[in-house]
This record gives structure tokens, C-alpha cells and sequence, in this order.
């Protein structure tokens, strides 16, 4: 698909220049990120919500916009993090920032106080094509000789069990909540754990959240908003611009 120019990217780098004792030093900062529909700003680096002790650094963020009536309104900004080295790496390789098997947050900000239900069902209606789309695939692959493979299918099937369950709780972490303007979701996936603990944490505000081992909801979370049917364009062309200054900063 074509990539528009993305409205949001991280700002130029800043130096600061002070003096101590006589001695000038020379400190390098990364500026914040601001989404320019919503002037939402988010930091230029979060921690991991998913490894101890790493940092993932913002490369881009874009409006969420839903039409009611005949107006669009703006209902979030959404920033993506990643582990800026690692997905250099995979980038160089031939993965894309959604099937790269790097660590990656999304950071979404309420522009607009929204129920936390109103929130859950809209996301869900583009989760739960997508769980069945992704299942699907897995279940009709064929082996080298165009054979169906009935272990596969049956991997699918658990899979998608796995994952409808896994949205289910979902369902459950957002019912009741008021999500107020400033509320902020986070969806960390660190892909492939090794350790074969949980690959998706959602929180909400800093405080609820949930954790689930399943690698198929995960990828269906950031498929909503890196593949290939995108909610959202701004964040998306945000977010392709961002990844590719990684491997090509000049």
C-alpha cells in the first residue's frame, strides 16, 4: 500500500549545553512525540511492560477518528514503542513492524471521555474478524505438496479458542470503567516469549490490566492498527515512517 507522509513523527533531536565548573558539557535528549489532530503528547520512551529493565522508544503517533452523524470525532491518539535495535534488525531482514518478533507497545489516550464498554465493543468489532481470519489461514495451510494438514487445523482451532477467550477478558477488563479525557491503554507484545511466560499485557489507566500467553490475539491487537486494513491511516503512515527512519535515519 502506499505510505502517506505522516502529520506526527518525533521531534529533531535536542542538545542542551551547560556549564559546570568552568567545563562545557553536551547532553542529548530525545524530544517528545505529538499527535498534531488531537496535540496529544506522548514520552519519547517508555519501559517495558514486558522485560525487565528495557526501554522501548516512540516512533510515531496518529488520530483515532469515528464518525457520528455526519462529523468525524476524535476519540484517541495512538503511539507505537518498539525495541528500537531489535526492529532495526528485523526491518533489515524483510519483517514489517506487525510480524517482527520485537518488543512493541501501543499507547492509546482517551481525546474524550468514552465508556469503557463503548470503548471495548468498538475494538472488538475489528478483533473479532480478524481472530476468525487469522485461524482460518492457519487451518487451510498445505504442506509442500499442496496437502492439507489435519495437526495444523487442529492447532488452529485451539488457537482461536485460545484467542475469543482471551478477548472475552478483555470484554470483562474494560466493563465498568469510565474512561476519562487523559486515560491512557497500553498494549505491550513481546512476541515468542522464550521463557513461555505471557506474550500481552493490557492495562488500563496504570492500574487494571490483564495478561494473556496467546500469541494470536496479540498479533490480531496490532493487526487493527499495522496491517493491512488499518482503523486508523494517520497512525498507521505515522508508524511506517517512524520504523523506516530506524533503518534509514538520514
Amino acid at each position: 500500500r502506499a505510505v502517506v507522509p505522516a502529520r506526527a513523527s518525533a521531534s529533531r533531536r535536542a542538545r542542551r549545553v551547560s556549564s559546570r565548573r568552568g567545563r562545557a558539557t553536551t547532553t542529548t535528549t530525545r524530544a517528545a512525540v505529538t499527535e498534531p489532530a488531537t496535540k496529544i503528547t506522548f514520552e519519547d520512551a517508555l519501559p517495558s511492560a514486558v522485560k525487565d529493565g528495557a526501554s522501548l522508544t516512540c516512533v510515531g503517533a496518529g488520530v483515532r477518528e469515528k464518525k457520528i452523524a455526519i462529523i468525524n470525532v476524535k476519540v484517541y491518539a495512538v503511539a507505537l514503542y518498539v525495541d528500537a535495535d531489535a526492529c532495526k534488525a528485523a526491518l533489515t531482514t524483510g519483517a514489517t513492524p506487525l510480524d517482527g518478533a520485537f518488543d512493541k507497545t501501543l499507547a492509546i489516550e482517551l481525546a474524550r471521555d468514552v465508556g469503557g464498554e463503548t470503548f471495548w465493543d468498538a475494538l472488538e468489532d475489528a478483533v473479532t474478524p480478524r481472530i476468525r481470519r487469522i485461524a482460518t489461514d492457519m487451518a487451510t495451510k498445505e504442506d509442500e505438496d499442496g496437502n492439507f494438514m489435519a495437526t495444523v487445523a487442529e492447532a488452529a482451532e485451539v488457537a482461536e479458542e485460545a484467542a475469543m477467550d482471551g478477548a472475552e477478558s478483555l470484554k470483562g477488563l474494560f466493563a465498568g470503567e469510565n474512561l476519562k479525557k487523559g486515560t491512557r491503554v497500553t498494549i505491550a507484545w513481546r512476541p515468542n516469549a522464550s521463557d513461555g511466560g505471557d506474550v500481552l499485557c493490557v492495562s488500563v489507566g496504570g492500574g487494571k490490566s490483564i495478561a494473556s500467553a496467546s500469541e494470536e490475539l496479540a498479533l490480531v491487537l496490532f493487526d487493527v492498527y499495522l496491517g493491512d486494513d488499518p482503523v486508523s491511516d494517520a497512525a498507521f503512515n505515522a508508524f511506517t515512517k517512524g520504523v523506516a527512519k530506524l533503518v534509514a535515519p538520514f
